[in-house]
């Protein structure tokens, strides 16, 4: 594909899916109020302040486009994982009246909270809770003595086995107030990992009711809530998958500004079990690993093409190595259908791009396009670190963060992979970019021998990226994560040069954040080095499961040299 026809897939219909905030969740917009229904995900303040993906940014990109000024007066917060009502100012002159009915707490709160009643539970059927709370950066705790009074009023609406739904008028406003408040009581709300509350899919704590400046504004429950008390299940139905869907995709607004390929929902970190959903250009590929997942795909499909996208691919996803099943081509062709379920074709191959990078990708060609696209972040960061220096890249594919090196001016770029043609696609993501292919080395061999041999010949690299799949085969040899996985970490910091740098990503979806990291720590002690470890967050278009960063984890690691 020529540039000027990469470049002409951008801005094209599929951008209306993409908005800073929908419309739908505007409950007022007038007399200098706006007053917001906020979707759960969502940082009110702060965040990623590159993206500028925090829900004061976006509402001021809102008025900006509604060719308002972007000012926003800020009085009250909401978690990240908490939903519903929440003002803010657009006229400087009412922020007196708003902090005053703020401060005498005459802005009636109602919340709406799904909570466990464990054995201790000492929740009675309506009361008030106060407690004295005391906060550091991360969490408030109770205390006895000291602290700050926070005082909230409640009644239990109804009860299923050990699940309730709780009506709560906190009367303070207090960092976790509500939060810590249940807790305490034995009752932590579902989705609350920080406080101990039960397993779901995002925080069940929702702001129903506000009175701001005498009147009052009303967000309707989420179904979540109501459905987690009913059933206990972490996970919810797919029945109103179009909300969620339309709220994943407004979370990743600010991605349209740097890419043209990102992922839109990520499994339960999105509400959406067993589904994810990836952007390329104005294409999209939907994979399905669940049956209830794919009796919504045409449904899904269908909300796509309404919000002007060219074509829908379906992959369904296994759990199991199709390789090491013997799968038949026939059976590979059924779980990837060459042509789109909806719409038409993308071009072969298309070209989408990341910052500086433009890579090819190829939606009808199996189940893997060519660029996993959950590793955005750690292509960037390998991009601003890469600079003179020797950089290696093992398990290489097509070559995305060796791409990500070579552009930020690394010295010179080794990619080893055992496929011929994800090296040589590899190459062409070279040239679509820029570089010059010939000035680095390609290397088709297996990676674990790579690394063992150059360990042997004590060649060193500033910077490895190491990037396994969770099971391979090499020949009659197999890698095994499990059993492999701690073996090729020592060996591959037994390659870095002083300070070097070492950075380790699995999609392993056994092994959770914490035994990745104790790995690391593991593999440094059996090559005797020491080292400094950093857990890296996910990105925007990847918000972490039930059980951590989904589906990829990722550590790097420094070497520490001795004086």
């Amino acid at each position: 594909m020529a540039p000027s026809e990469a470049t002409s897939l951008r801005g094209r219909p599929l951008d209306s899916l993409f908005v800073p905030f929908r419309a739908q969740r505007i409950l007022r917009q007038q007399a200098g109020l706006l007053v917001v229904n906020k979707p759960p995900g969502l940082v009110v303040h702060g965040g990623d302040e590159a993206l500028a993906s925090d829900l004061v940014s976006r509402l001021g990109v809102l008025l900006q486009g509604q060719g308002q000024a972007a000012y926003l007066g800020v009085h009250s917060r909401l978690d990240v994982g908490t939903s519903g009502v929440l003002p803010f100012i657009t006229e400087r002159a009412l922020n007196v009246a708003l902090a005053a009915e703020v401060e005498r707490g005459a802005g009636e709160r109602i919340y709406f909270a799904a909570v466990s009643l464990g054995a201790r539970s000492r929740l009675a059927t309506s009361g008030v809770l106060k407690h004295q709370l005391l906060c550091d950066k991360r969490r408030a705790h109770v205390v006895a003595t000291g602290g700050e009074r926070a005082c909230t009023a409640y009644r239990v609406l109804h009860e299923t086995g050990s699940r309730a739904l709780v009506e709560l008028r906190p009367e303070t406003g207090r960092m976790h107030q509500l939060r810590v408040q249940l807790a305490s009581v034995g009752a932590p709300i579902a989705g609350d990992a920080l406080y101990g509350g039960a397993p779901a899919w995002r925080l069940l704590l929702h702001c129903g009711s506000r009175v701001v400046l005498g009147e009052r504004f009303d967000a309707p429950i989420p179904t979540e809530l109501e459905a987690w008390v009913e059933s206990g299940s972490s996970f919810p139905k797919l029945v109103d998958f179009r909300e969620r869907l339309l709220d994943a995709a407004c979370l990743r607004f600010p991605l349209c500004k740097t890419t043209t390929a990102f992922r839109v929902v990520n499994e339960q970190g999105d509400g959406m079990p067993g589904l994810t959903l990836d952007r390329y250009c104005n294409h999209a590929v939907l994979a399905v690993a669940s049956a209830e997942a794919e009796e919504q795909a045409q449904a899904i499909s269908d909300c796509l093409m309404e919000h002007g996208a060219a074509g829908v691919y379906l992959k369904r996803r296994e759990r199991r190595d199709l390789r090491r099943a013997g799968a038949h081509v026939l059976e590979l062709l059924e779980l990837a259908p060459p042509a789109p379920i909806a719409g038409q074709p993308a071009p072969a191959p298309l070209i989408v791009e990341e910052g500086a990078l433009r890579i090819n990708v190829e939606l009808g060609d199996g189940l893997a396009t060519g660029l996993f696209l959950d590793q955005r972040d750690n292509r960037r960061r390998i991009f601003h670190e890469a600079a003179g220096k020797q950089v290696l890249n093992l398990f290489s594919y097509t070559c995305s963060f060796s791409l990500a090196a070579a552009l930020g001016g690394a010295a010179r770029v080794t990619s080893v992979d055992l496929a011929g043609r994800a090296l040589e696609r590899g190459r062409q993501n070279f040239r679509e970019s820029g570089v010059m292919p010939e000035q680095h080395d390609f290397i088709q061999t297996d990676a674990v021998r790579f690394v063992r041999g150059a360990v042997k010949n004590g060649r060193r690299f500033d910077l490895v990226v190491l990037d396994p799949p969770s099971f391979a085969t090499v020949g009659r040899a197999t890698f095994r994560f499990e059993r492999d996985i701690e073996s090729v970490m020592s060996d591959c910091l037994r390659l870095l040069a002083k300070g070097g740098m070492l950075l380790c990503v699995t999609n392993h979806r056994r092994t959770s954040e914490q035994q990745f990291r104790r790995l690391l720590q593991a593999a440094a002690l059996r090559a005797r080095l020491e080292v400094k470890l950093k857990d890296l967050p996910s990105g925007l278009d990847c918000p972490p499961a039930l059980d951590g960063p989904h589906p990829s984890k990722s550590v790097l690691a420094v070497l520490v040299v001795s004086a």
